[in-house]
């Protein structure tokens, strides 16, 4: 991805993008899925954006990283034993389900060069790899999802937004296939952007959901790097 006078931008809309001026640009590499680049910044660390748009940074990653997996765990009738993590290749959501003790953590990440990049350049998340409690499928998460028979306590959808590979992970038929792989009383938890420049993904997220579970709530966190600081999270 080319830089403008050392800055490097995502747009929201026609009329309003977010600007990182950036040191270095460590990376950028067009893989069979996406372009992943990856650019050191003066305010917010090392970042990690897949087709110009931004996935993590160094310094406020713990609050996705976190709300995406705590959230749950603490509404869950007993401690999950296994989860399930759709996406997540940079290995931060298999890193907080660590801290809580589950016996075994599957995680299906369809693209190995996020993976890659982010052992590279983001270390400390991806550490999370090495742990033998992780087990790191590279394939894709619908199909995963259709030919699996194992169930999960806790299934966590972190995913990018929906285009390209990861649009079915917002859909209905998917939603059936995660209710089908959940044990009784387990919870499944997905990204689903930011309500104010993205409520597509929100209501078709939401929407599926709703329309395979019995409950389903939307609840929200402040993510400084990510459109408009504002972002849902959608939880069945």
């Amino acid at each position: 991805m080319k830089l403008i006078e050392n800055w490097f931008s995502e747009r929201y809309s026609e009329n309003l993008q977010l600007s990182f001026r950036v040191s270095d640009q460590l990376l950028s590499v067009k893989t069979d899925y996406q372009r992943i680049d990856v650019f050191d910044t003066y305010d917010f660390g090392k970042l990690l954006a897949i087709d110009g748009t931004v996935q993590l940074t160094e310094k406020d990653e713990f609050v996705y990283h976190e709300m995406i997996t705590m959230f749950p765990f603490y509404h869950m009738d007993k401690p999950p034993r296994k989860a399930l993590i759709i996406g997540g290749g940079d290995g931060g959501v298999a890193g907080q389900l660590l801290q809580i003790g589950l016996e075994s953590i599957t995680n299906i990440e369809i693209d190995n060069q996020v993976v890659e990049v982010c052992k590279k350049y983001f270390s400390d998340l991806a550490s999370s790899f090495t742990n033998p409690k992780v087990n790191l499928r590279i394939e894709d998460g619908i199909k995963f999802m259709k030919s699996s028979d194992a169930k999960f306590d806790l299934i966590i959808v972190d995913s990018t937004d929906p285009e390209g590979p990861a649009e079915g992970l917002f859909g209905q038929d998917f939603y059936r296939d995660v209710r089908e792989r959940l044990n009784p009383g387990g919870i499944v938890v997905a990204q689903s952007g930011s309500p104010f420049y993205q409520p597509r993904a929100l209501k078709m997220a939401y929407n599926s959901a709703r329309s395979v579970f019995k409950h389903s709530i939307v609840y929200t966190a402040f993510i400084p790097t990510y459109p408009s600081g504002f972002w849902s999270f959608t939880m069945s």
